[in-house]
C-alpha cells in the first residue's frame, strides 16, 4: 500500500522532454500535434498510471490549455515505435484521447534513454483501446476548473476501492474522487486517505472561487481559504 505513494510522477522538462521531442518529430506530419503541444507546455507530468498492469504512463496538461484542446472523436494508438540503444529494441506505444496525448507504454524508463535511435519501419496508428468510465465522466461533465485535471482521471486502486485523479499534487500526494462524486485527499506523509468534500461539483466551485488552497491543504490544514 504505501509503496503506491511513493514517487511516480515526473516534470516533462530536461531530459524527458528532450526524448518525446525527438520522437514526436519523427512520426509523420499528421501527428504534429504532438510536437505542438510539447513545445506550448500543454504536457506537464507523466505518472505512472496504477490502474495497468506493465510499464503504463498517464499525461498530466496545463489545465489552463487542455480544454481548448480537446479534439472530439480524435482517440487513437500509435503502436510500434521502436526506441533502440545498446542492441536492446523497446517497443514504444502512445495513446491519444479526444485530440490530447494521454499516455503511453514502454518497458524501459523514458529517462534512461541516451543516444538512441527511432525505428518506425513497424510502426502503425489503430484503435483506440480507452474506454472511458461514462459513469465518472458524468460526475464531472460540463465542470471546468483551470487548476484540475477533468479529462484524465487515471485511477487507483486502494483496499479494493478505485479512486480517480483530478490533480497531481507532486511527491507522492493527489487529490481525487470515487465513484460517488466525492473527493479526497491521498496523501503520501504521513500516509492517509481522507475526505475533502462528498461533492466534487462544491469541490470545484470552492476551487474556482479561491475557497480552497491546495498549498494550505499540503501543510496541514483543512484547504479552506
Amino acid at each position: 500500500m504505501f509503496g503506491l505513494f511513493k514517487k511516480t510522477s515526473w516534470k516533462i522538462d530536461g531530459k524527458a522532454l528532450d526524448f518525446f521531442r525527438q520522437v514526436f518529430k519523427q512520426l509523420p506530419s499528421d501527428f504534429q500535434f504532438l510536437s505542438d503541444g510539447l513545445d506550448k507546455g500543454l504536457y506537464r507530468r507523466f505518472s505512472v498510471n496504477h490502474a495497468m498492469k506493465g510499464h503504463f504512463y498517464s499525461i498530466g496538461f496545463d489545465p489552463s490549455q487542455s480544454d481548448k484542446s480537446i479534439t472530439k472523436g480524435k482517440q487513437f494508438e500509435l503502436e510500434n515505435i521502436i526506441i533502440k540503444q545498446d542492441g536492446q529494441a523497446y517497443p514504444l506505444n502512445v495513446t491519444i484521447h479526444e485530440g490530447l496525448w494521454i499516455g503511453f507504454e514502454i518497458e524501459k524508463n523514458i529517462l534512461d534513454f541516451n543516444n538512441f535511435q527511432i525505428d518506425l519501419s513497424s510502426f502503425k496508428k489503430s484503435k483506440s483501446k480507452f474506454a472511458a468510465d461514462t459513469k465518472i465522466k458524468k460526475l464531472v461533465g460540463g465542470l471546468t476548473c483551470e487548476q484540475l485535471d477533468l479529462t484524465n482521471l487515471g485511477e487507483f486502486d486502494i483496499d479494493g476501492k478505485t479512486y480517480y485523479q483530478i490533480k497531481d499534487l507532486e511527491d507522492g500526494n493527489y487529490i481525487a474522487i470515487d465513484n460517488k462524486g466525492q473527493v479526497f485527499g491521498l496523501l503520501h506523509d504521513p500516509y492517509k486517505i481522507e475526505l475533502i468534500n462528498k461533492s466534487v461539483r462544491q469541490f470545484i466551485d470552492d476551487v474556482n472561487n479561491g475557497q480552497f488552497n491546495f498549498d494550505n491543504y499540503l501543510n496541514g490544514k483543512n484547504g479552506n481559504a
